[in-house]
């Protein structure tokens, strides 16, 4: 890393920096009660990014031989030079004082690289005997990991080294019940060694999967309409990532793409709207100590009582919009340029029970789970849920079939009447962010339970 800085510097570069990596994945797949694959990699190498009069220029190496790194940092420093004459907005990063990471440090009891494949394997074996039933069409469960070291200098003399690391399990459960179909999926990962499945039982996960199968199996259909509503945590974060999130990270900020753009200050939600932005493990999130530009991951409050108080930055960025770097440059691997991204995006928590919060829900719908959706830029949104209910009187009566919400994130926030105390945050081993032709990005997402007082929701078959 130090020879590919110094060669850049050579040819003139204004600034450098070098991020090396050496990360381990494997995933182990199953149908029913047999191994399907088995994927296992490790994806090493070094990439540079050079600073050539406000212009930008990226290359990387897979190779530690000198003049492979050498030809990275030149290819990086050409393209820098080549796009200056095309570079509208500076790339320049704003200054920044070095800090030590002062979060909350992931304490591993059994790192998986110390474990053998056979332990791996009947971890998720027992999800799957627990749940392989007479009734079950189809099960689907997968184990992941990943870990590893990353490093990062650049030509101030920051340096930084971490060891990311998460682990996780999923299962998905098809059922027919009186000949009707019926899916649910549930999984957990944290940046965790293999000790997060002495607490979160890989039969206990299977067995809300199966459980959630079975209630869609026999599920009503609802009518579309606007209900009051109450999110769990999981359906929360994903309207705060997805919905929120993105519309407050620096580049569509700074470009004007964003529709939260100028608006600092301004309250755009109820007091019960809050959104937290940050790099430490909320229980089981991922961790994140120093984004790709050697930046300290600090908490970011974006949103609070309503009103918008934060943007997400990048160096570049808070250059531009004269701020401070909020540690959220990050890229996919080593091969990828740092853009401005998430880490653990969720919403804040308030003053009540989640029993509480039910009772604000004299009828309406009770989201569980995302089961996928799409986003605007705009932030209007679509997504479904990977379980439903009907709620009554602050007590959920029975499950709902196909349920999909819709509308507007700013109609959304406006919307919130309470959020509980407990905040839940997750990663997932086996996707994550996509932006700008890099995913997935692992992130983690989550929040309270919160409860709305109106959205727009439909059912179907």
């Amino acid at each position: 890393m130090e020879i590919g800085i110094d060669t850049a510097l050579k040819l003139g570069a204004d600034f450098v920096e070098a991020r090396g990596e050496s990360i381990n994945r494997l995933l182990i797949n199953f149908e029913n009660d047999i191994i399907k694959d088995i994927n296992r990699s490790t994806l090493c190498g070094i990439g540079f990014t050079v600073i050539y009069k406000g212009a930008r220029g990226y290359g990387f190496t897979t190779s530690q031989d000198s003049n492979s790194i050498k030809d990275a940092a030149e290819s990086a420093f050409k393209q820098a030079r080549a796009a200056t004459i095309l570079s509208e907005i500076s790339s320049a990063p704003v200054d920044y004082t070095p800090k030590e990471y002062s979060g909350k440090k992931p304490n591993i009891m059994k790192h998986p690289k110390d474990f053998d494949i056979e332990y791996k394997i009947e971890l998720a074996k027992k999800g799957i005997d627990e749940t392989l039933k007479e009734n079950v069409v189809n099960l689907r469960a997968i184990y992941g990991e990943l870990w590893g070291q990353k490093y990062f200098l650049n030509s101030e003399g920051l340096k930084r080294f971490w060891e990311p690391i998460m682990v996780g399990l999923f299962y998905l459960h098809v059922v027919r019940k009186n000949g009707n179909i019926g899916n649910s999926r549930e999984q957990i990962s944290a940046s965790m060694g293999l000790e997060l499945f002495d607490t979160k039982k890989p039969e206990n996960i299977a067995k809300t999967s199966l459980r959630g199968a079975h209630e869609a199996a026999k599920a009503k259909t609802l009518k579309s309409g606007k209900y009051p509503a109450v999110a769990d945590p999981d359906f929360a974060g994903v309207l705060a990532h997805e919905s929120f999130g993105h519309l407050t990270e620096g580049d569509y900020v700074a470009t004007k793409a964003s529709i939260l753009a100028g608006r600092l200050g301004q309250k755009i939600g109820s007091e019960h709207a809050n959104v937290m932005e940050s790099g430490d493990p909320v229980n089981y999130g991922f961790w994140i100590p120093y984004d790709d530009e050697g930046v300290d991951t600090k908490t970011v409050q974006l949103l609070k009582d309503g009103v918008l108080v934060g943007y997400l930055h990048a160096r570049s960025t808070a250059k531009i919009m004269n701020m401070e770097p909020t540690g959220n440059a990050r890229a996919i691997n080593y091969r990828f340029p740092p853009i401005v991204r998430m880490r653990n995006t969720y919403f804040g928590g308030g003053d009540m029970s989640k029993e509480e919060v039910f009772e604000l829900i004299k009828e309406g719908v009770y989201a569980e789970g995302s089961g996928g959706g799409q986003v605007e830029d705009t932030g209007t949104f679509t997504f479904g849920a990977n379980r439903a209910y009907w709620v009554k009187n602050g007590e959920i009566r029975y499950p709902l079939k196909g349920v999909v919400m819709r509308g507007h994130i700013l109609d959304f926030i406006k919307n919130i009447i309470g959020a509980s105390k407990e905040v839940f945050v997750k990663t997932s081993i086996l996707g994550g962010c996509g932006k700008g032709g890099q995913a997935p990005l692992p992130v983690g997402l989550g929040g309270p339970y919160l409860a709305v007082k109106e959205a727009i929701i439909g059912g179907g078959a």
